[in-house]
């Protein structure tokens, strides 16, 4: 994963995610009521930073924590950076 997790983040908005608002973009940014990603959009959000950025999320850590910011979400992904992918 890039070393900057806000960058990773605001590129994979900027290139597949295009209807994000982006001028809203900065850590404590929500990601649905500021940033307008509804569910699909997260998920695609996720699928791109785990194929583009060699990210492992796994789905039980989806459904646990709650992402509710930037921040929350590059948390998330440092916290998961060093995780096997789980079979």
């Amino acid at each position: 994963m890039s070393a900057n997790p806000h960058a990773a983040i605001k590129a994979v908005l900027q290139q597949h995610l295009p209807n994000a608002r982006l001028s809203a973009f900065d850590g404590s940014a929500r990601l649905n009521a500021d940033l307008a990603i509804d569910s699909i959009m997260l998920l695609q959000l996720i699928v791109h930073l785990e194929l583009e950025h060699g990210l492992n999320l796994p789905e039980e850590t989806l459904l646990t924590q709650e992402l509710e910011t930037v921040d929350d979400l590059a948390r998330l992904l440092v916290a998961n950076d060093h995780k096997e992918p789980s079979l």
